[in-house]
């Protein structure tokens, strides 16, 4: 099984009229984007956690990269995680009842996605590396 094979869960969620299906569309669009960016993590040879700390992880070793064109990707992993969270543990939100917001989360997934295909190319792919190990070695050091 693929990350990316969420994707095409939450699609087929999100044309529903129910409110629990969409609510678990934008669920599964942040995690087959959590997955494939932790999946990319792992063939670059970090190693993420088995958990809930590796949400974090994976954030951040993004984040704190350095690479400008990173940060766009960031926002939307932080966008889809508030919203998934949001989904999730906020029974009352109204946020749900909006099929054409909900499919516009999926969708903003699979860009997401597409654009990690984006950073597996080099120089991007180096670059991007070096700079997570540049992170990962001065919060060592701290």
């Amino acid at each position: 099984m693929q990350g990316a094979d969420f994707l095409e869960v939450a699609k087929d969620l999100a044309k529903s009229h129910s409110e629990a299906a969409l609510r678990s569309a934008v669920s599964r669009a942040y995690y087959a984007l959590f997955n494939v960016a932790a999946q990319v993590l792992i063939e670059w040879g970090f190693v993420v956690s088995q958990g809930p700390g590796a949400h974090g992880e994976v954030r951040n070793r993004f984040s704190n990269c350095g690479i400008e064109q990173v940060t766009d990707f960031v926002h939307s992993l932080d966008e889809l995680r508030a919203r998934r969270n949001q989904a999730d543990y906020n029974m009352n939100s109204k946020a749900f009842d909006n099929r054409t917001h909900c499919a516009l989360l999926v969708a903003s997934a699979g860009v997401a996605i597409q654009t990690l295909k984006e950073f597996r190319q080099e120089p991007l792919r180096r670059q991007i590396q070096t700079g997570i190990r540049e992170y990962e070695r001065k919060i060592k050091h701290s």
